[in-house]
């Protein structure tokens, strides 16, 4: 087997990973607050990070946060704690597989949008026409596929839930020049740890006292999302990007909303309508479209 063939089934693994991280997060905030529940994910998260990283990269860890510490802290506010009470305050009304297939589907969209804005790159005509066509299908799962009729506050959430592919690609974009000259799992872990400093001042009473009442599920959703779709994760990702292109990594992406649907109607019992299936379809179409070279 060669080296890029060991890669697929571990990058697949991720993709499932990610796929049931709507569920467990659907899961967690009936018991947490978003804000609680991103408290509670990425401080096990920065430890470990801390534990991978600091012995082994310690000085060119501590040349990267003395050299770009204020970078670090806008890519944690924005790549981890502001997607997370996105999706997570999201998820409180809309269903985990829609948003399993709106928000990984929206990245790159919204990516190709600020890197017209703030990068100045050219748009082309068929990344304009993907563009088009991936506002359709986010148009037809927002307006049909729901099943229920659509109020302000139904919209509201589809809003909020928006904010996390946008502080996604904001992540990207302002990370890009560091991820150029440092290795991407030690910003990655930076970005985490400078999260995580203002996430300790917000630790309250209310959460504490919550703590000992959290059913064991609750517990293995929180660990599930800060072990295996965060740190497992990203470790296996930065590393199939050693092994493989970036554009064959990244196309492995398009499973986590396949993952992500399917897994929801299995556990959580949602329904998938034609109208999520077609919205979808049209929506991915729009986004493989826009990641053409």
């Amino acid at each position: 087997m060669t080296a890029h063939k060991k890669t697929y089934p571990a990058l697949v693994l991720i993709t499932i990973l990610w796929g049931n991280s709507f569920i467990a997060i659907k899961h967690a905030v009936q018991f947490l607050t978003p804000m609680e529940l991103t408290i509670l994910r990425f401080i096990p998260v920065a430890v470990t990070f801390a534990a991978l990283l600091l012995p082994t990269r310690w000085a060119s860890f501590w040349a990267m946060v003395r050299k770009d510490w204020l970078s670090l802290i806008f890519l944690g506010l924005t790549g981890f704690v502001g997607y997370n009470i996105a999706l997570m305050t999201g998820e409180q009304r809309i269903a985990a597989g829609t948003a399993s297939l709106i928000v990984p589907s929206l990245n790159p969209v919204l990516i190709f949008i600020l890197s017209i804005i703030f990068l100045k790159e050219r748009p082309t005509f068929k990344k304009v026409t993907g563009l088009i066509l991936a506002s359709i299908g986010l148009y037809i799962i927002v307006r049909y596929a729901s099943g229920e009729r659509i109020v302000f506050s139904y919209l509201l959430y589809v809003l909020i839930t928006l904010l996390a592919p946008l502080c996604f690609a904001t992540y990207t974009i302002v990370g890009k020049p560091l991820v150029a000259r440092y290795p991407p799992l030690q910003v990655t872990g930076g970005a985490t740890m400078a999260a995580v400093i203002p996430l300790l001042f917000l630790i309250d009473g209310d959460l504490i006292a919550k703590l000992p009442t959290l059913p064991a599920s609750v517990w293995l959703s929180i660990a599930f999302l800060s072990f295996l779709c965060t740190v497992f994760a990203f470790v296996v990702w930065f590393w199939a990007l050693q092994k493989m292109e970036a554009t064959q990594v990244g196309s492995f992406t398009y499973l986590v909303p396949l993952f992500g649907v399917s897994f929801s109607q299995v556990i959580l019992d949602e329904s998938v309508t034609p109208a999520l299936i077609i919205g979808g379809a049209i929506l991915l179409s729009g986004v493989y479209i826009i990641n053409r070279p």
